[in-house]
């Protein structure tokens, strides 16, 4: 049974894979970047994001919610190219406009395969859990496009979303090492 994906995942995929046009003319632009450690046996795609939309009359950040997200995402492959996991941790926080609702929290995903699209995004399934005010919800979630480019480089807002504006803040860093 597939389940509609909720938390910081689900966000971080609507500001992202939403405009995955965007980044895909972004990679041709962005220059490479090299992942930490060494002497591993598998290849490493490691990630680094910080989304903010703070600006409640931009249509953008009405539909998702003013807030943001922040965190790392790390995506391997075996060097023979047969096994792919992951994993990623996440913080968020969201706020409201006239009050209630506001909060933040963590996510926790554990990526057990993953794909690259044809759009050179990472295409995932696992499970996630989020924690927000005290409760927990895990789920599973199959072959969701993360929106996040697979080729190493720094994006921006600008690159992402193909304009930028006051309130809206998207780094994305993509480090990519080989198998040794």
């Amino acid at each position: 049974m597939k389940r509609q994906l909720t938390g910081a995942l689900r966000r971080s995929i609507l500001t992202v894979a939403g405009l995955a046009a965007a980044a895909v003319l972004a990679v041709g632009l962005a220059s490479p970047a090299s992942a930490y450690g060494g002497g591993a046996n598998h290849d490493m795609w490691q990630i680094g994001f910080s989304m903010n939309c703070n600006n409640p009359s931009l249509s953008l950040c009405a539909d998702i919610g003013t807030g943001g997200d922040w965190g790392w995402v790390e995506f391997d492959r075996s060097a023979d190219g047969t096994q792919t996991w992951g994993d990623a941790q996440t913080t968020f926080c969201f706020h409201t406009v006239g009050g209630g609702g506001a909060g933040a929290g963590h996510t926790s995903i554990d990526i057990t395969s993953w794909t690259i699209s044809g759009l050179w995004t990472f295409v995932a399934s696992g499970t996630e859990t989020d924690s927000f005010r005290g409760m927990t919800e895990t789920f599973t979630f199959t072959d969701e496009d993360t929106g996040i480019p697979a080729t190493p480089g720094h994006y921006t807002s600008s690159d992402i979303l193909g304009f930028s504006a006051p309130g809206v803040a998207i780094q994305i860093q993509v480090s990519f090492r080989p198998a040794k």
